[in-house]
Parts: structure tokens; C-alpha cells; sequence
């Protein structure tokens, strides 16, 4: 077994007569793993290298019953009459490179864009996905599991890992609601954002007199001024908002004012703050400036995606000037340097430990997976956000046991 096993991960790069059916035939590696119930990184290996794994003995009979299906039988019929093969054919090694072709969509070249027919194991390209990829049960009863590590993982305080940089914005999170600061909290998709902000809710609750605005309009893009002097009435008094823009703007400074000199802080918190306009952003400025003699009346807490990052950039944004020079920025970056504590609270939860589950260098490599350049060469740029460390880490599982491996190696993670 151990012999077998390693020959996937040693073998040459030497495409079967199946990558090339897949690629003129416009036959995705993500289909063929969901039609046989395996991993994309299995398909990958059987394509590329002609690895058989032995925990499928049938494979070669089940993906040519897949590819007799109506959806692509007359598609693959007319290949194989023009290579002048039968379906057995399409074990044959081809015996050339076929890295840089691309497939055919509908008698088009697919663009770079659409690139996902015959990936190769460790092409550095990293797939955002924002969907939670889910251990298969038979990965999870492989390494001794009664549950995905990766689902519902936050259910306390405890759960939640905080390399110093999430303390570090945490603590200016909860400085700028407590004093009246302008802050906003950038991080790509499933870098944490939500959960950093349900943590700073749960310790304002707790631990200080800071009363918390938070606005449930669901589209962010529509949010105005009126409407956030409807959010401040509601969330700090049982009273009705006005109707008129220039009486919201006195109900909501008198409550404000008569809050503040009863002892308590305003805070208000925007999540998905990328959506909001330009002119909303200056609005948030007016709002900011609200005072009690030396004291801001509002502190005010966006969070949102990269995209605010780049509205907050002066160059591009000059009319956006009068906020981004008052604005605190804080941006969450991925977790390289940090992977090991990360990965062992989230095993520690379901009674794991992390040595059980990967040695050493597969964390190293993983977080070299999820390193790219700034696109100029000049930096690396870490995208080892939770949500793709959980991914990667939860189809290197599955990898590992379909590979027939006590552990998640090296190779293993190079080969997703």
C-alpha cells in the first residue's frame, strides 16, 4: 500500500487520453467528482498521473459508465471516432504536456477565466471559494471523528483563535465605540469579519456602558442618512422616528445628548459597509462630528470587504477626501505565521489533536499554497483567511483518505 500510495505523489507528470477527451469535450474535473462521488484532487491524479487508488479498485469501469451518459455520450462518441479508439483508449498515456491547453466550450476556447477543465496537482492558482466544503463521513470515521471540525465551530468565546493582530483590532474595535472613534474594520471574504463583530458586541454587552446601533436594512447601498436616524431612535429609545429629515436630525441629537450626560457611549456598527455610497460615507462624517462640548456623541464601527479599502483610497476617491482623513483603518490579513495555533483550536474542539490529523510540513506547505505575490513581485500576500484554511484543510482531508493515508502530508496538500 505504502508503495502505491507514494507513487502518486512521485510520479511524473503524464496525462491519460482522458485529459484530452475532458478537455476537448468540455468535461470538467468538478463534474466528473461529483458524478463519482470522489475528490477534485483525486480526479486530478487519476488524469494526470494514472494513479488507480486503491480504496476505488473500480474507478476505470466507473468513469467510463459516466462518460456513456446521454449528457455527454455523443460528445465523446465523436472524439473517440476521430482519435480512431475504442472507450478503453482513454487509459492510454498520451505522452506529452499538456499544461497549457485549454478546453473547448461549445466549438469556443474557454477562456483563461473558465480555466477549470485539467488543473494540475499544486497549481498556485487559489480557488475563493466561498462555500464551506464539508469532510465526507468516511474522512471524518478515517480520522477518528464524530464531527466536522469546521461546522458550526463558534459556539463560545473560546472557540474563536486570535492571533495578536485580531487582538490588536479587537481592542481598537471596542476602544472606538467606548470614545467616540471612526473606525473601519477591511478583511476579504471569510477572513473573520462577523465573528470579530459578535465578539466586540458580546464584550460592550457585558462589560461597559456603550450602547450599540446596528442597522438590519439588508441592502447596504440603501441606507441614507434618514435611515440611519432611524436606526439611532430605534436602538436607543422606544420612541417614534419623525417623519421629516429636519426633525430626525434634533430627535436624534437630543437622544444622543441625553444619553451621554446620563453616562452612556453611542456606537454605531455597519456591517457590509463595501455597499455603501459615497455620499452615505460623507453623511457618517456629519454624524461623527456630533459632539457635547470636547465629546464625540457617536462612535461609528464599519466593516466590510476590500472594496472599502479601495474606496478610502484618496487618489481614486478625492471627493471622499473630508472621511478618509478622519477615518482609522484596521485590516485583517491572513493567518501564515499563525496556521498551527489556528488549526489546533479547531481540532482541540472535537477532542483532536493536530499532530493526529498533519505533521509539520503540510501546515508549512499549505500556507505556501495560500501565498501569492502583489501581482508586481514584489511581496507575498497571504490569503490564509479561516474560511480557505478550513476548506483547503477539510479536502486535504478527504484527499488523505482516499489516498489511504493515517495523515495529512505534505504532498497531499500539493496535490489539491
Amino acid at each position: 500500500m505504502a508503495t502505491r500510495v507514494s507513487r502518486a505523489y512521485t510520479a511524473a507528470f503524464q496525462p491519460l487520453a482522458i485529459k484530452d477527451l475532458c478537455l476537448q469535450c468540455s468535461i470538467s474535473q468538478g463534474e466528473l467528482a461529483k458524478g463519482l462521488e470522489i475528490s477534485r484532487p483525486l480526479v486530478n491524479l487519476i488524469i494526470n498521473k494514472g494513479y488507480l487508488p486503491p480504496t476505488h479498485p473500480d474507478i476505470q469501469a466507473q468513469i467510463e459508465a459516466f462518460l456513456t451518459q446521454p449528457e455527454y455520450r455523443n460528445r465523446v462518441n465523436y472524439w473517440l471516432e476521430q482519435q480512431g479508439i475504442g472507450l478503453a483508449g482513454i487509459w492510454t498515456p498520451l505522452g506529452q504536456d499538456l499544461r497549457g491547453r485549454t478546453g473547448v466550450q461549445h466549438g469556443r476556447k474557454i477562456s483563461a477565466g473558465m480555466r477549470n477543465i485539467a488543473l494540475i496537482p499544486g497549481d498556485p492558482e487559489i480557488y475563493l471559494c466561498k462555500e464551506v466544503e464539508m469532510v465526507h463521513t468516511d474522512a471524518l470515521r478515517h480520522f477518528k471523528m464524530f464531527r466536522n471540525p469546521f461546522v458550526g465551530d463558534v459556539e463560545k468565546s473560546a472557540d474563536i483563535y486570535k492571533s495578536d493582530e485580531h487582538h490588536y483590532i479587537e481592542m481598537a474595535m471596542l476602544d472606538a465605540a467606548k470614545h467616540g472613534g471612526f473606525l473601519a474594520v477591511i478583511g476579504e471574504v471569510g477572513s473573520g469579519k462577523t465573528t470579530m463583530r459578535r465578539e466586540v458586541m458580546e464584550q460592550l454587552k457585558r462589560d461597559s456602558n456603550v450602547m450599540t446601533i446596528f442597522p438590519q436594512i439588508i441592502d447596504k447601498g440603501r441606507i441614507t442618512a434618514g435611515s440611519i436616524c432611524d436606526a439611532i431612535v430605534m436602538d436607543l429609545s422606544e420612541e417614534k422616528p419623525k417623519v421629516k429629515l429636519e426633525a430626525k436630525t434634533r430627535q436624534v441629537q437630543k437622544l444622543l445628548m441625553d444619553r451621554s450626560r446620563a453616562g452612556y457611549q453611542a456606537c454605531l456598527i455597519i456591517e457590509e459597509a463595501h455597499d455603501l455610497t459615497t455620499q452615505t460615507l460623507k453623511y457618517l462624517k456629519r454624524f461623527y462630528e456630533l459632539e457635547d462640548g470636547y465629546k464625540k456623541l457617536l462612535g461609528i464601527i464599519l466593516i466590510g470587504q476590500t472594496e472599502l479599502k479601495h474606496m478610502f483610497n484618496e487618489s481614486q476617491h478625492v471627493e471622499m477626501r473630508e472621511v478618509i482623513r478622519r477615518v482609522q483603518v484596521a485590516e485583517i490579513k491572513g493567518l501564515n505565521g499563525n496556521l498551527a495555533d489556528y488549526l489546533t483550536v479547531k481540532f482541540k474542539r472535537v477532542g483532536i489533536k493536530l499532530d493526529d490529523i498533519m505533521d509539520t510540513d503540510a501546515i508549512a506547505t499549505l500556507g505556501k499554497r495560500l501565498t501569492t505575490d502583489d501581482g508586481r513581485g514584489k511581496k507575498p500576500v497571504s490569503h490564509a483567511y479561516p474560511l480557505l484554511v478550513n476548506n483547503f484543510t477539510a479536502r486535504a482531508m478527504n484527499l488523505a483518505y482516499e489516498m489511504g493515508e493515517t495523515r495529512i502530508t505534505a504532498e497531499v496538500v500539493e496535490a489539491l
